[in-house]
């Protein structure tokens, strides 16, 4: 064989070697790729009653929608008629938004095989990442932190109110053809975490 053949076969062995590490380790190329993808999604989300049986507990439904490119995205949460019952320093008729961040991102086998069978939440689920969203909401303001390691998603969140402040955690999983998102937190009278009170809620996506 051509010597010089036989440098360069070698070299894209190494080459090709050396990328595969990368993805197997850390998802260099498939963040890559997905830095150049530009999306936007949205769907219906909804709150049951906290206490089905209290007449004075109700449920509530809107709509989240999120767009971006690659790593970068916004997220934007309208819950119908809530800002009737809530108070204007909790929620009012604008909705939350948040602006986020994926700081890490690796597509699976199971990635592919989603999107192949135009299975959107399944692509989700079945991708690692983790990364935060910077939140605001009337009179307060939060962060949340997320990752999925391609069987658990999970993230922590923390709100800074003008009353009140809310700390906790939720869990996100596949429920047929919906997500449901189970989260539970405390919530006590600003800067007094001693007086705090838990609450476990469900929310579907």
């Amino acid at each position: 064989m051509n010597q010089k053949i036989l440098v360069i076969a070698i070299i894209l062995v190494v080459a090709i070697g050396t990328l595969a590490v990368l993805e197997i380790t850390s998802g260099v190329l498939s963040a890559f790729a997905f830095d150049q993808i530009t999306y936007n999604y949205s769907s219906k989300v909804w709150i049951p009653a906290t206490n089905p049986d209290d007449p004075n507990s109700s449920s509530m439904g809107g709509y989240y929608k999120i767009d971006g490119k690659g790593r970068d995205f916004n997220l934007f949460l309208k819950l119908s008629g809530a800002e009737k019952s809530e108070s204007p320093l909790d929620y009012t008729e604008d909705g939350l938004t948040g602006v986020g961040r994926i700081e890490e991102i690796k597509v699976t086998p199971g990635t592919i095989y989603a999107l192949l069978t135009k299975d959107v939440k399944g692509a989700m689920f079945n991708t690692t990442f983790k990364g935060y969203i910077n939140l605001s909401c009337a009179a307060w303001t939060g962060v949340t932190y997320f990752q999925n390691d391609g069987k658990t998603f999970n993230g922590t969140f923390t709100i800074d109110g003008v009353m009140t402040d809310w700390e906790g955690n939720y869990t996100l999983k596949q429920e047929n053809f919906r997500i449901l998102g189970v989260s539970d937190f405390i919530y006590y009278p600003n800067n007094q975490r001693s007086q705090a009170k838990t609450v476990q809620k469900l929310y579907y996506l």
